[in-house]
């Protein structure tokens, strides 16, 4: 069955990555009330974790065979990647930039090594996917992906015991934080794994969680702005990063996080609205993440385009419109550019 509303959450969700990534363009030095603002913005792939969780159970349950589940992943996440990682580790190769260069930081890079030689670098670009902006959350992905067993398991769990696995996960989320540049897909996959439970969970319950969507999603989204104030006020700008066994408090974005990703949920539930441009977004979303860090590559080396040092909110959201409709025409010229044996969707997942 067809939900508008998760349809709408989708394409906010990569509306928030792709605005995470393009503060530098007039979002960089923010203080006060636009500081709350990108700290509820960032860490936007929770969302896009969490939605994924809903739609395993939603779409993929019912007919879940593990060999069937990955090939449909092959096909349209794993190939893609590696066709795009390949151009993107060349081209760090040739400009000898990245670990390729000689003057690397590896200042708390637990992975790299300034003793890794060029094959070794290769290899680990791809197991991280720290080549380019966003392609770590393919690696981690693909755990996610391969421990589907083990969620398919969840669901034919108890009530009870879903909420006592979603909770200690939880906390232990807390204390693990995300991992340095995200480059330990290990620790994201622990980092990120109640976000796709919750996911899970909420379809698994639509019905009875679906009750006073519009009273839920005001208070979740109460306590998402009321955290992000919070962090803000301990001076803590996005998000919370360590390696995966040292200590670092709470990670209070990870509880604002959830926070959001529920009353996201209840929102959309509660206005569940129909736009043509949503919904192109929403169909062509991780076309989007695919293309957009390419798009802004490109922007970056563009000599007429400016990074404003103070403040530009006008100047950040026309860059974020361009970005994702660039990404998006890219994705659907494609898509109807490539109808033979190579189609689209084994080169950017559309």
């Amino acid at each position: 069955m067809f939900l508008q509303s998760i349809h709408n959450y989708r394409a906010i969700a990569i509306i928030s990555i792709v605005m995470s990534h393009t503060y530098v363009y007039g979002l960089e030095n923010t203080t006060g009330l636009m500081s709350v603002i990108k700290n509820i913005i960032s860490g936007g792939t929770a969302l896009f974790v969490f939605i994924s969780g809903y739609m395993f159970h939603h779409v993929f349950y019912k007919r879940y065979q593990f060999k069937s589940f990955m090939k449909g992943k092959i096909e349209r996440v794993i190939f893609p990647y590696l066709i795009l990682a390949t151009f993107a580790i060349a081209l760090v190769y040739i400009i000898k930039s990245g670990f390729f260069s000689p003057d690397a930081d590896y200042n708390k890079v637990v992975f790299f090594s300034p003793e890794d030689n060029t094959l070794t670098t290769t290899i680990k670009y791809y197991l991280t996917g720290r080549m380019l902006t966003a392609y770590w959350y393919i690696p981690f992905a693909v755990l996610l992906f391969l421990s589907s067993p083990l969620h398919y398991k969840f669901i034919q769990l108890s009530q009870r015991t879903q909420i006592i696995i979603i909770a200690f996960s939880s906390v232990a989320s807390m204390f693990i934080h995300r991992s340095y540049e995200n480059i330990n897909p290990i620790q994201m996959l622990f980092y990120f794994t109640p976000f796709y439970l919750t996911g899970i969970y909420l379809s698994l319950y639509r019905n009875s969680v679906n009750k006073h969507c519009g009273l839920k999603g005001g208070m979740f989204i109460f306590l998402t702005i009321s955290l992000a104030f919070y962090q803000y006020t301990l001076g803590h700008n996005g998000n919370y990063i360590k390696g995966m066994f040292e200590y670092g408090g709470i990670d209070i974005m990870f509880i604002q996080k959830m926070c959001l990703s529920l009353g996201l949920y209840f929102v959309m539930e509660t206005f569940a609205f129909k736009t043509k441009l949503v919904d192109l977004i929403s169909d062509t979303s991780f076309a989007i993440f695919f293309i957009h860090p390419w798009v802004l590559t490109t922007m970056k080396r563009l000599p007429f385009l400016n990074h404003p040092e103070s403040t530009n909110i006008p100047y950040f959201l026309v860059t974020c419109l361009i970005v994702i409709l660039v990404s998006m025409l890219i994705s659907i010229a494609l898509n109807k550019l490539l109808t033979g044996k190579v189609k689209s969707r084994n080169i950017i997942g559309y």
